[in-house]
């Protein structure tokens, strides 16, 4: 981590230099600190360094006593989501505008030293005309920089809302002055399905990303996506290396409206196997397929959220809701645990209200209360004389069967200085 941030330091430090002598390039440097303090009432999934909010934890019975080990409380205090970034411009050069951009932030996955410097993006964009061309690595398409929920929690609404950037080849056609048509080709890197650890690479072929973006100077925005991938089986579920794949599609629509006072947003997504966007779902392998010839389907999640936030001065109170439900697969299937991400989660409702007071145009302090919900499906325990099974209830489409409900009360507290 430290040989990372001297490289990043140094690169920066060379930059501004050579922009100095030379003056091709406009050049700023972006990004914000921030503390953050939270407190959850039960035990919960969080993700880097707990700055990404998911959903409460399932009991957790102790042997001994029975009581639930995860029915308790636990607050953090952080500034690791702390950010920096060199936003990059020219020359243009026979109508072809070059823009760069090169942020990390200190949100890996070290969690030994609890924090870990890691790159968030690093892309070009050049420009033509009615023509743009994304290369590098930024948001996966289904973020969208002009319409996502504008929460105090660092995750932005997931698992309702994906929360993923890709490497990737994004060709863009601004048809007209309200109209944006993309295709994206992408792969995956540190945001990856779980238990698949070389991501899309061993399929050898990319995800693949259409989107359409309507909307200009008006009160009304929208986007519709769809995209699909494939996934190669790792070894390890292959002892008859036939090498099967997966394939799996997802889709999204966002709208947002401005009012003079208020501005929504929100956002429908159907998406298979989509634990790349932090969305719960997996893979399950097709009841009575055989070895010399298995057969393995998405499971699917469907999520919907809105946020509403209002200016007046310097606050800005907002709220956010969002359900997620998972769906199962088109086929009886057997869940394969190790290749889905928290594929017993049926079910997640979250609501939060906010309030942000700005400090200038530099600086606010946000508070914000979430209640979150989440249907976990119960697990039978059964002990032998050699070993202990857990099984996960599932019903013939591997849908979570015979849930209960858990709930966590969140409270957050932000300090930012944008710069």
């Amino acid at each position: 981590m430290q040989r990372s941030l001297l490289v990043f330091i140094a690169l920066v430090m060379s930059i501004f230099t050579y922009a100095q002598d030379e003056k091709p390039f406009e050049i700023s440097l972006h990004g914000f600190i921030a503390v953050d303090a939270a407190y959850n009432t039960r035990a919960s999934v969080q993700a880097r360094n707990h700055h990404i909010y998911l959903y409460p934890l399932p009991e957790r019975l102790d042997a001994t006593t029975g009581k639930d080990l995860n029915d308790r409380g636990r607050y953090d205090m952080d500034a690791a989501h702390s950010r920096f970034g060199l936003h990059i411009k020219g020359p243009t050069i026979n109508g072809i505008s070059v823009f760069g951009l090169l942020e990390a932030d200190f949100l890996g996955d070290d969690r030994v030293t609890d924090s870990d410097f890691r790159l968030r993006h690093a892309y070009i964009r050049l420009g033509f005309k009615d023509f743009s061309f994304v290369a590098g690595q930024t948001w996966h398409p289904f973020f969208i920089p002009e319409n996502f929920p504008q929460m105090v929690n660092t995750g932005v609404g997931v698992p309702m809302h994906p929360l993923s950037r890709n490497p990737q080849f994004r060709f863009n056609w601004h048809l007209q002055d309200n109209v944006e048509l993309s295709a994206t080709f992408l792969e995956q890197n540190n945001f990856r399905n779980a238990g698949f650890p070389s991501g899309s690479e061993d399929a050898g072929v990319p995800e693949v990303v259409l989107q359409a973006k309507v909307g200009g100077t008006g009160p009304a925005w929208a986007s519709l996506s769809a995209g699909y991938k494939r996934l190669a089986i790792p070894e390890a579920l292959d002892p008859q290396k036939v090498r099967p794949e997966v394939g799996s599609f997802h889709y999204q629509a966002t709208l947002r409206y401005r009012l003079p006072m208020l501005t929504y947003r929100m956002g429908a997504l159907y998406g298979q196997n989509s634990s790349d966007l932090v969305i719960p779902g997996g893979v399950g392998r097709v009841v009575n397929t055989p070895d010399s010839d298995p057969e393995f389907k998405p499971l699917a999640s469907a999520t919907l959220w809105i946020d509403i936030n209002s200016t007046y001065k310097t606050w800005d109170p907002g709220f956010f809701a969002g359900y997620l439900k998972a769906m199962g697969a088109t086929e009886e299937v057997t869940v394969i645990p190790t290749l889905s991400m928290h594929p017993d989660v049926t079910e997640v409702v979250a609501i939060a209200p906010r309030l942000k007071y700005h400090i200038g145009t530099h600086t606010w302090i946000g508070a914000e209360y979430m209640w979150t919900q989440a249907a976990w499906a119960k697990k039978t325990v059964t002990t032998t004389e050699t070993e202990t099974i857990t099984i996960t209830s599932y019903d013939s489409y591997g849908a979570p069967a015979d849930v209960k409900n858990y709930t966590n009360h969140r409270l957050l507290l932000s300090l930012r200085y944008h710069f």
